[in-house]
Parts: C-alpha cells; structure tokens; sequence
C-alpha cells in the first residue's frame, strides 16, 4: 500500500448508512464508531469527516461480528441514491447512461478518494472505480462500493439484473461469496481497478429514482475542494465540534500524525489549533442560538461546556455580547 499523508475527507452524510446497517444487525453502533474515532452522531450530512475511519471501520465490524458480508450489508441498507448528500444531484437522471455519468462527475464532491467513470468498451461500458486502498486488506470497502455499483445500475436495468463481469482491486477471497449479489457474475481479481460490466444497450433504459431525501442545509462542502491540509483539519474540527469539545490530541489522532507535527503543519499555514477551535464552536454557536427553542444550557453542553457561566463567558469574548443578548438580537431581524 503507498503512504499517502493526504487526509482524505467524506460526507458526513454516509456515516448514516454504516449506523442503520449496524443498527439492522443488533450491533452496537456507537460502540464501534468510538472505537474508530467517529462521532456517534451527526447534525450536518453536508460536513465532512476524515474517510480512512470508515475502512477501518467497515472490516473491524465484519472481523469482530462475524460478518463476512457486511460490506455488501451496508450497501444494501443504504443505496447510494438514498444518501442525503448524494440522492438531490441524482435524481434528475433520465436514462442509465446519465445517471452513471452524473455519478462520475460528482463522485469527487461527496469523496477525495479514488475516481469513478464511466468507460466504452465495444458492446459493454465499465463502471469502474480507481483508488488505492486505505488500510491493508480492504476487501470489506470493495464489497459496499461493487455492490453500491450494481444497486446503482439496477434502478434502470431492474433488481434481478447481474453484471457479466465484475474486476475487484483486492487479490482472490472467499468473503465475497457472502454477497449474494456477485455470486452469478464472473469475477477476476487483482485487477487494476474496481469495475462491473454494462451491456451498451442498456444504458439507454429510463431510470426509476424514489427520492424523497434533500438538502438539509446550505453548507455545500465539496470533499474534494476542501482536501488540502488547512480546509481538512478545520473540517474535522467543525464537524466533531458540533457534539463534543474536541483536544488538539483526539484531532491529531484523527489526522493520523502527532501533536508536533500537526502544531507544525498549521504553523506554517498561519494557523492554530485554539483559533480553529473557537472559530468552530463560535459559529455553531451562533447557529444553536438562532433556534430560539433551544435553551443555551444544552448549547452549552453540545459544544463541550460543562456548564452554561463558562460558556456564556467564552461567547462574550468572540462576541462582546451574552449569548441571551445575541439570541434576542439575531430575532429581531429574523
């Protein structure tokens, strides 16, 4: 596997399909996203997490649960056209080809790593997928993507459609065989990339989408954009600021470096760590407040503050006002 110091980012809105999958299964989900350092819940779909937790975190619970197939699992818990940050870009498709090709150009929005597309070969198309894997033995995460694939394919070609041809990334395992999905294709393994195979013909049959997920905020985070280092550290600082008082510790083990390092690389950004941690806090703040219903004692507490005095004291100082005061005034021009 080749190192690679880049901190791949995700929607946060595909840390649902892992949770209903898990919860489907009678396995405790909050046990196993703490134990790879996820939040236990998640208040934007549209923010972004860091996504090697994710394969990581796919293959333990396979391992630990006795799950062969749980990749496949959770793919088919949660289509791909159900995920909430995902199902608005695509629910426009007419036809299959459109839909694979949507797919393809916006796959990079929703994930910095690897890169679909859409590729003629003759009388077939391959919808294939290239990334190099993120942690050793990543058969779990291939499972979901190939069957997230053919789910995909399926909403024009019809549920008992199989591709001919299916190529997996990982070398020859017998995990596969637990995904009923794969078991009536032709598969090669140790191939170049992750790919079904789609007979040209039927690219043109319309596509059946039930979408009933939209946008659930304004914040159009773009996984790829926002991948360099400065825009990854301060996403993960804002999405797990939303629920807990995250330490430059727990960030530095997210990012996979040490507290030096990371101290390091921010400095030569201009940046610090408590400076992007107020900001964080401060405009989720200042949205919480917004919600008049809310009171600022359980704002206080999501955001890490063991009571609401030393919260109230930390929100004057970004903003030379009580958090009483803010709210009454930001509904005075709502």
């Amino acid at each position: 596997m080749i190192k690679d110091n880049t901190i791949h980012m995700v929607k946060a809105a595909f840390h649902a399909p892992f949770k209903t999958a898990m919860d489907a299964c009678g396995i405790s989900a909050d046990y196993y996203f703490k134990k790879v350092n996820l939040p236990t819940v998640i208040e934007d779909p549209e923010s972004l997490l860091p996504t090697k937790p994710f394969f990581q975190l796919i293959n333990i619970v396979a391992i630990d649960e006795n799950l062969p197939g749980f990749g496949s699992i959770v793919a088919q818990t949660t289509p791909w056209h159900k995920i909430a940050s995902l199902a608005p870009l695509i629910e426009q498709s007419k036809n299959l080809k459109d839909l694979l090709d949507t797919f393809c150009e916006i796959a990079s929005q929703q994930s910095s790593h690897g890169d679909f597309s859409l590729i003629e070969k003759g009388l077939h198309y391959r919808f294939s997928y290239e990334g190099s894997p993120l942690v050793k033995g990543d058969i779990q995460m291939e499972l979901y993507r190939i069957t997230s694939m053919i789910l995909l394919s399926q909403l024009a070609c019809g549920a008992e459609w199989r591709p001919e041809a299916i190529h997996l990334n990982q070398p020859e395992s017998r995990v596969v065989d637990a995904s009923l999905l794969l078991t009536k294709s032709k598969i090669s393994f140790s191939q170049l990339d992750s790919s079904i195979s789609i007979p040209a013909e039927l690219l043109q049959l319309p596509v059946h989408l039930d979408i009933l997920v939209k946008r659930q905020t304004s914040d159009d985070a773009d996984a790829d954009k926002n991948n360099d280092f400065p825009n990854s550290i301060r996403n993960i600082i804002n999405t797990y600021t939303r629920t807990k008082n995250i330490s430059i510790e727990e960030t530095a083990y997210i990012a996979e470096m040490s507290v030096r390092t990371l101290q390091r690389r921010l400095s030569d950004h201009g940046l610090h760590f408590n400076e992007l941690l107020n900001d964080a806090k401060f405009t989720h703040a200042k949205t919480k407040l917004k919600d008049t219903k809310v009171p600022v004692m359980e704002i206080a507490k999501s955001l890490g503050y063991s009571d609401a005095a030393h919260f109230t004291r930390a929100f004057h100082n970004w903003s030379g006002m009580s958090p009483t005061k803010y709210r009454s005034t930001s509904s005075d021009f709502s």
